[in-house]
């Protein structure tokens, strides 16, 4: 997101249900240290629901440099020690009518809320900025996510395979296309 716009959207202080308290924030360039710590510590089994990239410092470092990026909102939820729980996070290419959705968080900050805590602020930031409609896919097995993301208003558009990605050694398997209007 353009520095310039960033100020309309302070960073807020997320308590938890387990009393946590997390500093949710857009990302920055700086953080690519921290973002590559964060992305080595997801397990594989967690990687196979997360996989638009490679997990890996290099990918941290390319990410944290889109930071002001015009089509590109990304949070993090910044633990008190300065260490990433999570992030979340919505591109789009210039002109186009939906942006895509993705969101992580680091084993021991699921199922605490977390997850919508950022999908909250993020949807409040799209309401104002980036094209009217977000979309994300979902694999079937990833049941928390699928609940929180009809929680969240997403709604299943269809049912579709996820292909087989060699690369990273994931078999296909089937997922969910699911959309939200934001605006």
């Amino acid at each position: 997101m353009r520095p310039e716009d960033q100020p309309r959207f302070p960073r807020l202080e997320a308590v938890l249900q387990d009393g946590r308290v997390v500093t949710l924030r857009f990302l920055r360039e700086a953080d690519a240290g921290a973002l590559g710590d964060f992305y080595e510590s997801v397990p594989r089994e967690d990687f196979r629901f997360y996989l638009p990239h490679a997990l890996s410092r290099e990918e941290a470092a390319a990410e944290a440099a889109r930071a002001d990026d015009p089509c590109f909102v990304c949070l993090v939820a910044e633990t008190d020690r300065g260490a990433l729980a999570g992030y979340a996070w919505y591109r789009w290419e210039p002109g186009a009518d939906k942006s895509g959705f993705g969101i992580c968080i680091r084993r021991g900050w699921q199922s605490a809320a977390l997850g919508g805590a950022l999908m909250t602020r993020l949807l409040d930031i799209a309401a104002e900025v980036g094209p009217p409609v977000m979309r994300l896919t979902v694999q079937l097995a990833n049941t928390r996510a699928v609940a929180l993301y009809r929680r969240m208003g997403f709604e299943v558009v269809r049912e579709q395979t996820r292909q087989a990605n060699p690369e990273f050694g994931f078999d296909e398997e089937p997922e969910y296309y699911m959309e939200r209007r934001v605006r």
